[in-house]
C-alpha cells in the first residue's frame, strides 16, 4: 500500500492541518494503544482493537478526551475513562482537531479495522477535521481496499471536500491509479464535471496523453467534446484511433464535419480511420464541411486520388453533384485553370466525374467510372456532360476513356494530311487498312490541324447548322460541330469545316472506324 498522499485544499491552513495529519500515524499507534489497556484482557476472545470495548446496547458514541494523549503516561487514563462499560472510541481529540477512529484506520491502513467499525455503524461520511471525507482521505493514502469498504458501506464519491473539490477530481490532482479512478466512476462519481483547472477530467487527461486513465474515464460515460475533432485537425493518429477506439463520436455542435476535416488536411491515414470506424462511416461520408460540400467532393476539387479512394472504397456516391452555388470557401479549393469553376459558379448539376474530366486525371475518371460513375449525365443548366468537359481542352486520352477505350491499347486510329488532301485508316502495329480522297474546309472554313476523337456517329445525319442538309454516316470529332461524312470531294478544301469522304468510300470508312477512335490532322 502507497504511504499518504499530499493533501490538497482551498488555503494554506489545510495544508497546515496536513503537516499534523503526518504525525496521525504515530499518535493513533498510541491512542490504539490506550483503548487496548482500558479494556484490559479482551473477555470472551472478543478482539483487542476499538471494539475491545464492551457494548451497553446503545448507539456508539464519541468519546473525547479532554485534551491531548501525547505526554500520558502509560498506564494512565482520564477518570471519564473508568467506567465498566465502552463502546468504541470514534473521537480522539488531538491538540484543536477532533478525528475518528475511522479516520486513523483510513491513515493508517487498517482495512480490517475499518470494515469491522463501519460495520458497527461508524460513520463513512464523517468528515476529517481538514475538511475531507474519508472517501477523500483513503485517496490521499491511495488505500484502494479502504475506497472499496467505505462505498460498500454507503460512502457517496459525489460529496466536495475542500473547495468544493469532488472525490474523482481530488484522484485526478493525486494521479490515482486507473483502479481508483474505476471504483469511484462505478460508484456513480460524475465523470464530466469539471475537474483540477476547471476543465472536463477526461480534456486535462488527454492533454497529458494519460490514455490509460482517460480510457477508464471514457468508458463509464466521459464525453469527449472536440477532442476527435482537434486530434483530426491536429494530425494526430495515435490519438484519433484511441478516441475511435472507444467509441467516441464528433462534437453535436460542430460546425464543421469530422471526415471533411481529414479530407481537408490532406491525411489519408486519418481518413481511411475514421471510415474504419464502423459506427461513423456511413454518417461521415453524407456529412458536409464548412465549404457546404461533401468529403469527396472536397477530395476531387484537391485533386487527390488517395483520398479519392479511400472514400469511394467505402461508399461515397460518386454520383452526387456538388452543392451549387458554391461558396468562395470551396472555390478557393478549386484549380484555377479549366471550366470547372465556372461551371460550379454558374450551373448546377456538376459531378465529381466531370470535375475529375476538367482535371485531366485519368486516374481518377477511371476509379469513379469504375465505382459506377454515370458519363451521360448532363449538367442542369448548360447541359455539359463529362466528355464535353474534356473535349473543351482537347484531352484526347481523357475522351477516350470516357467512351470506354483504352487509351493506351487503340485498335485503330486515323490520320488526315490537310495539303495532300487524304486520309488513311491505321490498324494496330501501323498496318493501312485504307487509304481515301477528303475534302476539307475551304478558305474562311479551314480545318483545323491537330489530334481529336470520334465522340459520336449518325449513319442517317441532318446538320444542325444548314436546315435539310443530309450528312450520311456522320463521325462528329470532339463533340464540336465538324466531323467526317458522304459528300462532294473535288481535288482540293470545299467544305465549311467538315472533312467529306466519297460516297465510294463513305460506307467501308464507316464500317472501319469506332467510336473513340484517335483522329490525327496534319497541315
Amino acid at each position: 500500500m502507497k504511504g499518504p498522499r499530499h493533501f490538497r485544499g482551498p488555503n494554506d491552513e489545510l495544508q497546515d492541518q496536513m503537516q499534523t495529519l503526518r504525525g496521525i500515524a504515530g499518535i493513533c499507534a498510541l491512542g490504539l494503544a490506550m483503548a487496548g489497556a482500558l479494556a484490559g484482557a479482551p473477555p470472551n476472545g472478543m478482539p483487542a482493537f476499538g471494539e475491545v470495548l464492551r457494548s451497553d446496547g446503545g448507539g456508539l458514541k464519541a468519546l473525547m478526551f479532554p485534551r491531548p494523549v501525547i505526554g500520558v503516561p502509560h498506564g494512565q487514563l482520564p477518570s471519564r475513562m473508568a467506567a465498566p462499560h465502552w463502546k468504541v472510541a470514534q473521537g480522539l481529540i488531538l491538540g484543536r482537531w477532533t478525528e475518528s477512529a475511522i479516520h486513523r484506520a483510513i491513515l493508517q491502513g487498517g482495512s480490517d479495522i475499518l470494515s469491522q467499525l463501519l460495520a458497527r455503524g461508524g460513520s463513512c461520511n464523517l468528515r476529517h477535521p481538514s475538511g475531507w471525507s474519508p472517501l477523500q482521505l483513503a485517496l490521499h493514502c491511495g488505500n484502494q481496499e479502504a475506497l472499496r469498504i467505505l462505498i460498500s458501506h454507503g460512502a457517496d464519491p459525489r460529496e466536495r471536500g475542500p473547495g468544493g473539490e469532488t472525490s474523482l477530481g481530488l484522484a485526478l490532482a493525486l494521479n490515482s491509479t486507473p483502479m481508483e479512478l474505476e471504483i469511484l466512476l462505478k460508484a456513480g462519481a460524475n465523470p464530466n464535471l469539471p475537474g483540477p483547472g476547471g476543465r472536463p477530467a477526461i480534456s486535462a487527461l488527454l492533454q497529458v496523453r494519460d490514455l490509460e486513465r482517460a480510457e477508464v474515464i471514457l468508458r463509464y460515460g466521459g464525453v469527449a467534446g472536440p477532442a476527435l475533432y482537434n486530434a483530426t485537425v491536429e494530425g494526430d493518429r495515435e490519438l484519433l484511433r484511441f478516441l475511435l477506439q472507444h467509441g467516441v463520436k464528433p462534437d453535436e455542435d460542430s460546425t464543421d464535419a469530422l471526415l471533411v476535416a481529414a479530407v481537408r488536411g490532406g491525411r489519408c491515414g486519418l481518413v481511411e480511420d475514421i471510415l474504419e470506424a464502423g459506427n461513423l462511416s456511413d454518417q461521415e461520408l453524407k456529412s458536409r464541411g464548412r465549404e457546404g460540400q461533401g468529403p469527396l467532393h472536397l477530395a476531387v476539387a484537391m485533386d487527390r486520388i488517395d483520398l479519392c479512394r479511400a472514400l469511394v472504397r467505402k461508399g461515397a456516391d460518386v454520383n452526387e453533384p456538388f452543392v451549387c452555388p458554391v461558396t468562395p470557401a470551396f472555390l478557393a479549393w478549386v484549380r484555377p485553370v479549366g471550366f470547372l469553376k465556372s461551371h460550379l459558379q454558374y450551373d448546377s448539376g456538376v459531378t465529381p466525374l466531370m470535375a475529375a474530366a476538367d482535371s485531366g486525371n485519368l486516374e481518377m475518371a477511371k476509379l469513379l467510372i469504375d465505382h459506377g460513375a454515370r458519363r451521360s449525365v448532363l449538367t442542369s443548366g448548360k447541359s455539359f456532360c463529362a466528355i464535353g468537359f474534356a473535349a473543351r481542352r482537347g484531352d484526347v486520352k481523357m475522351m477516350q476513356l470516357l467512351l470506354g477505350v483504352d487509351p493506351e491499347h487503340e485498335e485503330r486510329w486515323i490520320k488526315v494530311d490537310l495539303s495532300e488532301q487524304r486520309a488513311w485508316v491505321y490498324g494496330t502495329e501501323d498496318q493501312m487498312l485504307l487509304t481515301t480522297r477528303v475534302s476539307t474546309g475551304k478558305r474562311g472554313f479551314r480545318t483545323e490541324p491537330g489530334e481529336f476523337v470520334i465522340t459520336d456517329r449518325h449513319r442517317d445525319h441532318e446538320s444542325n447548322i444548314y436546315q435539310g442538309v443530309r450528312m450520311p454516316f456522320f463521325q462528329r470529332l470532339n463533340c464540336s460541330a465538324i466531323g467526317f461524312h458522304e459528300g462532294y470531294c473535288p481535288d482540293h478544301p470545299a467544305s465549311h469545316g467538315c472533312l467529306r469522304i466519297p460516297p465510294r468510300s463513305a460506307g467501308r470508312f464507316w464500317d472501319l472506324t469506332k467510336l473513340g477512335d484517335r483522329v490525327v490532322i496534319t497541315p
